[in-house]
């Protein structure tokens, strides 16, 4: 190759790769959405256990006005009853009074 002679475009090497080597432009959104979902589940796996974890301690310290006591059986030596409250009843209203025999009475 001497100094006259000319080299084909096809023959100069520009950096690039070839059209088939490159990667797909939809490529990069599902590489971003991938790494993110990936980041996503390790912060769940991290932040879940946490917030569990305090809410069991929150409900075994008793909290605020937090009442146990949601049905309870109690038993005489002539009736079984059971008593139901409900937490959206009104205060105050009667709770619901629940026989042996199948009856009911009270705010049922």
């Amino acid at each position: 190759m001497d100094g006259g002679d000319r080299l084909a475009d096809a023959d100069v090497y520009d950096g690039s790769l070839p059209a088939r080597l490159k990667p797909a432009t939809g490529g990069l959104l599902l590489r971003a959405t991938l790494l993110f979902s990936a980041a996503l589940v390790a912060l769940a796996l991290v932040v879940v256990p946490m917030a569990d974890r305090r809410t069991h301690d929150v409900a075994a310290s008793g909290g605020p006005e937090l009442d146990m006591m949601a049905t309870g059986s109690i038993g005489t030596s002539t009736q079984h009853y059971t008593v139901r409250r409900s937490v959206l009843q009104a205060p105050g209203s009667a709770p619901c009074l629940l026989f042996s025999d199948g009856t009911s009475r009270g705010g049922c």
